[in-house]
């Protein structure tokens, strides 16, 4: 999933970005599903849907984060809907002029002539292990 075309002109910079698989309505949902299926047809011709339907309010979902993902809108009217990320990157990551386009990378690479030259902060990207 992570290197299926963009055909969304509503991303943010991200390869297939998310808006465009977690629509509203059951129509643009079907028509997701389709447009799933072919890019997984595009690699290797196999897709897994595995519904989440059953996963009660405070379950957890562990996944890679390559994986497609989301949730409908929180139903409640009196209780706000809490999320907790974590995101492992390899230690020589680097940013790409990509990064310019989105909400959360934007900030790190703003006015630097090349992204890939940024050295990722500690503070905001710990080292959590080492093979050394």
């Amino acid at each position: 999933s992570h290197r299926w075309e963009s055909t969304s002109t509503d991303d943010d910079g991200r390869i297939g970005c998310a808006k465009q698989f977690f629509p509203q309505n059951t129509k643009q949902s079907l028509r997701r599903v389709l447009l799933l299926q072919s890019a997984a047809a595009k690699e290797d011709g196999h897709l897994d849907i595995v519904s989440m339907a059953g996963l009660q309010a405070g379950g957890l979902s562990i996944h890679n984060g390559r994986t497609w993902h989301g949730s409908p809108p929180n139903s409640s009217k009196t209780r706000p809907r809490r999320g907790l990320g974590l995101h492992f990157i390899p230690a020589q990551a680097k940013f790409t002029t990509e990064a310019r386009k989105s909400k959360l990378w934007k900030q790190y690479v703003d006015n630097i002539d090349d992204p890939s030259t940024v050295t990722l902060l500690e503070t905001d990207f710990p080292l959590v292990w080492s093979p050394d």
